[in-house]
């Protein structure tokens, strides 16, 4: 079948234009023919006039064109994680309290400027940074450097702290625990009730080899697995969602981008496990039938010394103590 493409080229001095869709190449026939142009000369014009139009625009109409371009990025973003309803400009107006969709409708077609207060309410429902969508700082999803979840050794501050709301008082809904696989550091990602707000950062955990994160970094994973039993506890006791993943360097990598993507993808893109709520057990640690691993390889030398270093310690609370279901 022949290309209805085949003949709709356009030659120009050091510029060869290939595949123009017939509707765009009869459109510029008829503008040529009605300007008393060649082909050529009214292509050369349209260029000329679009280049020219991008050096004249005023700082206003700059900045209102990137607002727009941030705006349907932060849009077909949140869509990509909210699976109730499809998010439009329409929905948006009315979570935002306006009597009609018109300005909500202008703000994503570039023919109106959200105003900085309520650019700082659309930040809120896609879930992004608001200095990235009023400004163009950062990126859209930025993940912060938390680093120390153990202040408190692992006790009820520290779970407090786990759990805290976000700065508009909507409670945790999910916690997210990811294992990199290389290198072994967790990070966490906390979701909230009734938004795609998050608020994902780096520990600084690392379920690695003993003799590569030293006695400061073994100690610290005491205080993790001690952590991790406080919230197992309230996972069974409420209506949190706790979940676990091991994922790669190059999936986190891809699905993340460095924070152009929303964080909540990471969660579809990583290995569910069930390790947050074993790796401390020890009766599932016990009931374990491979002597070489428990949840990824190589994972037994530590394991084992931390749970020696618990059982010395008395860190953990026994299971005769635990309001908790029957496991086994």
């Amino acid at each position: 079948m022949r290309s209805r493409y085949v003949d709709r080229i356009i030659y120009m001095k050091k510029l060869l234009i290939r595949l123009i869709p017939d509707a765009i190449y009869e459109a510029l026939e008829k503008t040529a023919l009605h300007s008393e142009r060649s082909l050529e000369a009214q292509a050369r014009y349209i260029l000329s006039c679009s280049v020219n139009n991008e050096k004249q625009l005023t700082g206003g109409e700059r900045y209102q064109r990137e607002i727009t371009a941030r705006l349907n990025q932060a849009l077909s973003e949140a869509n990509e994680v909210i699976t109730a309803i499809n998010l439009v400009p329409a929905r948006i107006a009315e979570q935002l309290g306006h009597h009609d969709a018109i300005e909500s409708e202008n703000w994503f077609t570039g023919n109106a400027v959200p105003s900085f207060t309520e650019l700082d309410e659309l930040s809120d429902i896609f879930g992004c940074s608001p200095d990235w969508l009023k400004f163009g700082e950062n990126v859209p999803y930025p993940k912060s450097s938390k680093g120390r979840i153990n202040w408190n050794r692992g006790g009820e501050k520290d779970i407090d702290a786990l759990l805290e709301p976000d700065n508009k008082g909507r409670k945790v809904s999910s916690i997210h625990i990811f294992r990199v696989n290389e290198s072994g550091n967790i990070l966490i990602l906390r979701e909230f009730e009734n938004s795609i707000t998050t608020d994902f950062f780096s520990t600084n955990l690392y379920l690695s080899d003993k003799e590569k994160i030293g006695q400061g970094g073994f100690h610290d994973l005491v205080d993790f697995l001690v952590i991790l039993q406080s919230l197992y506890l309230k996972y069974i006791n409420s209506n949190l969602l706790v979940k676990s993943y091991n994922i790669s360097q190059y999936v986190l990598d891809s699905c993340y981008k460095s924070g152009e993507k929303h964080p909540i993808t990471i969660c579809s893109a990583g290995e569910t496990s069930t390790w947050w709520e074993d790796i401390w057990h020890e009766d599932m640690i016990a009931q374990s039938r491979n002597n070489e691993s428990y949840f990824w390889d190589g994972d037994k030398p530590l394991i084992d010394s931390l749970h020696k270093e618990l059982q010395k310690n008395n860190r953990l609370k026994p299971n005769s103590e635990l309001d908790m279901p029957l496991i086994g």
